[in-house]
């Protein structure tokens, strides 16, 4: 009770904490079974967690050919520039000097492909089985980017 009392002292007539009996009763029982149950749980997580395996897929392909895949969709590929929206442009104009980094998940079996045009990094996906690539949306910049 002398928790209570630093959390929460009695106050105003016959010295009731939180109004009612009932309130005050079903307020201490949460926080006297809530906080030893609390850490129970931890303890629970603590000792008895076991690993968990990820299984590894192993790659078919190299990192060349899957570059040239992306190199290829951004030579088919048009877009609007950033500069002036009402004037098209190909993405490969835009991206072919840029340095490409190649990534392989092995838990996943998905390839990541990413470049930098205007400081912002621009990702692309390929699956390892089906070769099929997509633009890969999760960054959502606040300026404008390109749609490549």
């Amino acid at each position: 009770m002398s928790i209570l009392d630093k959390i929460a002292p009695r106050k105003g007539y016959k010295q009731r904490r939180l109004g009612t009996p009932l309130v005050s009763n079903v307020a201490k029982t949460l926080f006297y079974v809530g906080v030893p149950s609390f850490f129970l749980s931890v303890a629970l997580v603590i000792f008895f967690d076991k690993g968990v395996e990820l299984p590894n897929i192993p790659a078919t392909r190299t990192d060349s050919e899957v570059l040239a895949m992306v190199h290829e969709y951004l030579k088919e590929t048009d877009a609007r520039t950033i500069d002036d929206y009402n004037i098209l442009t190909n993405c490969w104009t835009e991206f072919g000097d840029a340095e490409f980094t190649v990534e392989y998940f092995s838990t996943t079996g998905i390839w990541r492909v990413n470049a930098y045009y205007r400081q912002v990094r621009y990702y692309w996906r390929v699956d390892d089985s089906t070769m099929t690539l997509t633009r890969d949306l999760w960054f959502k910049p606040k300026s404008r980017t390109i749609k490549c």
